[in-house]
């Protein structure tokens, strides 16, 4: 196995405030394996998600944003450094069980709390990190002053242990035992957060379990109790109301966290960003959209998003194509922060978006790579190249990816293979995980 490393820097060469900034509390919220269609404002009739729907309805919807990686660990690697995963070596997801277990992102890696921390902001994530198992992996060594969660991809909701079997709750470095239903954990810590912090500007990365399996509610047994109890999905029958539960009692405690800014006085004073990390399992709700996590055909990585912000942001639907790696530029933006050229972010500030419901789109290209697939999203047109094929797709016309318009647009299909083979080239200065 390759040792995964990415261009380190020295965090005061980096970056440096600049006279225009200012201190709203930044509030990130990242679904786990949310599918685009997962919540009622994106048009699901069966899950209720009110305190979304709120946020969706009075700030901006997202109909064209993207996860990095269509799985866990590549897309959290992208947010948290403004890169493509492939920059940072984690392509693919760190397992419980096997090889990929003794991985991590490079400590090296100057994140988001890294700068935010540096001016000032106390920082925290609170829930699932999936970025490493070893204690040098351990968030608080990438900028975040406090850790409540656990380490690994999904663990029990009741037990805590995860998919190996091993218990995974902690507090920093430390596992400590607490019990209660994870979502209901990471909301009671999220409040309790932002509760201490309200008079300082916080960064806060909430970071839910849900809705990934196993299907779990709160009142459905735990089952995980050691590493020879370690089933993946658990004993639930009715997975349908499990997964319908789990979605809705996020959103409820997403609904504590805006009702706790509010009592506090500092709702008008906090940027709120939901998204999800992936697309949904096949169980799970992608609308339209072909394939699901996993697939680099929309279902994998066209996700849900809304970005909120009382009396800051005015309710819109933006069509602007974007990406999870996007979010770094775009929070330093807002916040004033000027960061040394020095520092590669390869995603784009988007925050005149935010604004300005009027701003001229941003033109660019994305780019994915999973497990043999690669594709690339240029205006409307995306190219995918499977494990047997190359399709090229024109989607605003075609969302559900079934016209191949290859051999009628065989100049355009040459020039995406070719932004592609550039692309990997670049990437491939950097060694990756591939599982």
């Amino acid at each position: 196995m390759k040792i995964f490393f990415i261009l380190s820097f020295t965090l005061f060469f980096l970056y440096s405030c600049n006279t225009t900034k200012i201190n709203p509390n930044i509030i990130v919220i990242m679904a786990d394996d949310l599918g685009y269609e997962g919540i009622s404002s994106f048009g699901n009739k069966i899950i209720k998600t009110p305190n979304l729907d709120k946020l969706a309805n009075q700030g901006i919807k997202f109909t064209d944003f993207h996860s990095n990686g269509t799985v866990c660990t590549p897309t959290r690697a992208a947010f948290l450094t403004g890169l493509y995963p492939q920059r940072s070596g984690l392509e693919g997801v760190i397992y419980a069980k096997g090889e990929t277990r003794a991985l991590g992102l490079d400590p090296n890696s100057i994140t988001i709390a890294d700068v935010l921390k540096e001016n000032s902001y106390a920082t925290s994530i609170i829930g699932k990190w999936h970025l490493g198992y070893k204690p040098k992996y351990n968030p608080i060594h990438y900028g975040f002053d406090d850790f409540f969660g656990y380490v690994s991809g999904n663990i029990d909701f009741h037990t805590h242990r995860d998919g190996a079997g091993y218990y995974d709750w902690y507090h920093n470095t430390d596992t400590i035992i607490e019990t209660g239903y994870t979502t209901d954990l990471i909301t009671k810590h999220s409040v309790n957060f932002i509760k201490k912090n309200k008079h300082n500007p916080f960064f806060l990365f909430v970071s839910h379990e849900a809705p990934h399996v196993p299907f779990q509610g709160r009142n459905d047994p735990g089952f995980r109790k050691s590493p020879k109890e370690a089933d993946y999905y658990g004993p639930v029958k009715d997975t349908d109301r499990a997964y319908k539960e789990m979605i809705e009692i996020m959103d409820e405690g997403i609904g504590s966290i805006i009702e706790t800014l509010e009592k506090e006085g500092i709702l008008e004073n906090t940027l709120v960003f939901f998204l999800s990390d992936n697309g949904a399992r096949e169980f799970g709700h992608n609308g339209v959209l072909k394939g699901d996590k996993g697939s680099l055909f929309e279902g994998g990585h066209r996700v849900p998003a809304i970005a909120y912000w009382k009396n800051k942001i005015q309710s819109n639907i933006s069509n602007q194509i974007l990406m999870g790696f996007d979010l770094f530029p775009t929070i330093i933006s807002i916040l004033g922060i000027k960061i040394n050229d020095k520092l590669i972010l390869d995603g784009v500030d988007f925050s005149p978006i935010l604004f300005n419901s009027k701003y001229k789109s941003i033109a660019r290209e994305l780019y994915w790579r999973y497990r043999g697939q690669k594709a690339i999203r240029m205006n409307n047109n995306k190219l995918l190249i499977t494990n047997n094929d190359t399709l090229l797709f024109d989607l605003s016309n075609d969302l559900q990816e079934i016209i191949d318009l290859k051999n009628k647009n065989t100049d355009l299909t040459k020039t995406l293979v070719e932004k592609i083979i550039k692309w990997e080239l670049e990437m491939d200065k950097y060694p990756e995980i591939t599982n």
